[in-house]
C-alpha cells in the first residue's frame, strides 16, 4: 500500500450528479452512474490519481485490468457508493479461486482495523522483506496485520512480483545515501504520472537504514 492523494473530485462527475438530484429529488448512488459515460470518466480520474497503481498491492493497473473499489462497501453504507473520497482503483485480482486485493476484501470490512490508502501514515505501518512478503512493520499491529489477510497481500503472485521488482529497481545494489535518494526521487515522482508496479517495497528498502 502506499499513499493516495485525493485529486478534487472531477467537475464532471460534480456535474452529474448535480443534474441528477434536480431530477429525481433524491442523491444518486453507485448504481445510477454504471451505466452512464461519467462512469468512465470517474474511473479514469481515479487511475490517474493514484498514478496507474492498485490502491492496495501497487501492481500495475489500467482501465482494462481495474474495478472502481468502494473502501466502505456499498452493503456497509450505501450513502459512500458514490463519495469521491470513498472510491479507489483496484486490480482485479483474481486467477482462479485465488483472490487479493478488492476482490478478496468484498463486503469485509472492519472500520477500527482496515487500513486506508488515503491515511498518510500507511505506508509506515508495512514491512518488506527481500523475498517480497509483505508484515507489519511493528509485529503488535493488528489493523497491518487485518488488513495484510483481508486483502491476501501475501498471495504468492504477489510476493514474486515484489520481490523481482526490488531486484529489477537495483535496491539491494544502490551504493551511498546519494544514490539512494537519487532512487528514492525516480520512484517517489515519476516524470511520466505513472509510478514503477510495486514501488512501495522499492521505496521500503531504500529507506532502511
Amino acid at each position: 500500500m502506499i499513499y493516495i492523494q485525493k485529486d478534487k473530485e472531477p467537475d464532471e462527475i460534480v456535474n452529474w450528479k448535480k443534474k441528477f438530484k434536480n431530477k429525481n429529488k433524491r442523491k444518486p448512488c453507485y448504481e445510477d452512474i454504471k451505466s452512464e459515460p461519467e462512469k468512465q470518466q470517474l474511473k479514469e480520474a481515479l487511475l490517474h490519481e493514484q498514478k496507474y497503481l492498485c490502491c492496495y498491492c501497487c501492481n500495475r493497473i489500467s482501465d482494462d485490468s481495474s474495478h472502481i473499489e468502494h473502501f466502505v462497501p456499498q452493503s456497509k453504507d450505501s450513502g459512500l457508493s458514490l463519495e469521491y473520497s470513498n472510491l479507489h482503483a483496484s486490480c482485479q485480482g483474481e486467477n482462479g479461486d485465488m483472490k487479493h486485493c478488492g476482490h478478496a476484501k468484498g463486503n469485509d470490512y472492519d472500520k477500527a482495523l482496515l487500513i486506508s490508502p488515503l491515511d498518510k501514515n500507511c505506508e509506515k505501518r508495512f514491512a518488506y522483506s527481500v523475498n517480497g512478503k509483505i508484515e507489519p512493520s511493528n509485529l503488535s499491529d493488528q489493523g497491518a496485520e487485518y488488513t495484510i489477510k483481508l486483502l491476501a497481500l501475501n498471495d504468492e503472485r504477489l510476493k514474486k512480483a515484489r520481490e523481482e521488482a526490488m531486484w529489477t529497481a537495483g535496491v539491494f545494489y544502490a551504493q551511498g545515501e546519494k544514490e539512494r535518494e537519487t532512487l528514492i526521487k525516480q520512484y517517489s515522482n515519476p516524470a511520466d504520472g505513472k509510478r514503477v508496479p510495486f514501488c512501495n517495497a522499492i521505496l521500503y528498502q531504500l529507506r532502511k537504514d
